[in-house]
């Protein structure tokens, strides 16, 4: 009896050990991990104390209704949310921005949605990047400023795809009601570039000098060419663009097209005024995606701090979600072993043990119905 007792406890602490690790295991993967991560980022601090903090998201691509349609897309479809959300949480703390700037690809299936299915992700896209429900950023007065670009996922435009303009109206009529041209505090303009239409905004051309130049784009723009190009460097003549659509984190200059892969943690500083006047060049950053579904090993977030010319950049790198969904994989398996080897270990000794009880009870029956039929 002993022995079953204790291989009893045995289990039962087993299966107690089990709970009380996978729960530590959850709390790291979705609670800690975003802090951990959180520490590796690169703060820019501000000299003279009147700098615009910005923070620039590229390419989330919520997930659709059309193109996924497994058994486990609607688990998929939550933890990609969650994970934008938690990434964007902590960004949103971090930097404390005072304009937000999303660079297209808002939605995967933008483009395609019907009318009930856009306004779904639209609800989504709003409850995944919300600023107005914590009461600690009401204290930026500039805090709800920000610019939404649409993408070729957004509104169509990818390899020439044709661009309907209930497209464009639907996404004009989700996103831009909140839209900035402006940062007056400090004589910012900023452009929404279309590269899909070919168009780009400039409603006050004659005060353009007046301002420091910022064009959004969803696609690169410094490296298209074309008459696109060619107009925005004469009407706009922007101090700098940032674009997103390729999912990858590089910095461009023209007309000598150099193109250099940014992925160190470090902060680059770029003298916006010598860029143009001295150097005689056009600067472009690309800002990787926010999303771990698009199949890149490195998702980030862009910060900018602007102080007069001066341009501080860096990318607050996202952690890699699938590593932890392989972590929660391989501890399944390794959970779901020692359970079956736990069990095998302990099924033949309770067997054995009910057997030689019963043998026991038999073999040491007194009862006088037994002594009779041994005297016989």
């Amino acid at each position: 009896m002993c022995s079953l007792c204790v291989l009893y406890y045995c289990c039962r602490l087993l299966h107690r050990c089990l709970l009380f690790l996978t729960f530590i295991l959850i709390c790291f993967n979705e609670i800690i991990i975003y802090h951990v991560n959180r520490c590796s980022w690169q703060q820019i601090g501000c000299k003279v104390g009147n700098c615009t903090r910005i923070l620039l998201i590229a390419d989330p691509q919520l997930l659709g209704l059309t193109y996924s349609k497994t058994l486990y897309s609607g688990l998929a479809r939550f933890d990609a949310d969650r994970y934008l959300r938690q990434t964007f949480k902590q960004a949103l703390a971090f930097t404390k921005p005072h304009i937000i700037c999303f660079l297209g690809d808002l939605m995967d299936e933008g483009n395609v949605a019907s009318p009930e299915e856009f306004k779904s992700y639209v609800k989504r896209f709003q409850q995944i990047y919300r600023t107005d429900d914590d009461p600690r950023f009401k204290l930026f007065s500039p805090y709800y400023q920000r610019v939404h670009i649409p993408g070729d996922n957004d509104i169509g435009g990818e390899n020439g795809e044709y661009i309907s303009n209930l497209n464009v109206h639907r996404f004009e009529e989700a996103f831009t009601q909140e839209d900035i041209f402006d940062y007056g505090e400090n004589h910012l303009r900023f452009f929404k570039i279309n590269r899909m239409l070919l168009d780009f905004t400039n409603p006050d051309r004659s005060n353009n000098a007046k301002h420091l130049r910022i064009g959004l784009s969803h696609a690169p723009i410094l490296i298209g060419g074309g008459p696109l190009l060619r107009a925005i460097l004469k009407e706009l003549d922007p101090h700098i663009i940032f674009s997103g659509h390729w999912h990858e984190s590089r910095i461009f200059t023209h007309p000598d097209t150099k193109v250099v892969n940014f992925y160190e943690p470090g902060v680059r500083q770029f003298d916006l005024k010598a860029i143009k006047e001295q150097q005689h060049s056009y600067l472009e950053i690309m800002v990787p995606t926010a999303s771990y579904r698009m199949g890149k090993t490195k998702m980030g977030i862009g910060y900018a701090v602007l102080e007069n010319h001066n341009l501080s950049y860096t990318v607050l790198w996202l952690p890699n979600r699938f590593i932890f969904l392989l972590i929660y994989l391989f501890w399944l398996l390794f959970a779901a072993s020692m359970l079956l080897v736990f069990r095998m270990m302990t099924r033949c000794p309770f067997r054995t043990g009910k057997r030689n009880m019963h043998y026991n009870y038999l073999s040491n029956d007194t009862s006088p119905e037994s002594q009779h039929m041994e005297s016989k």
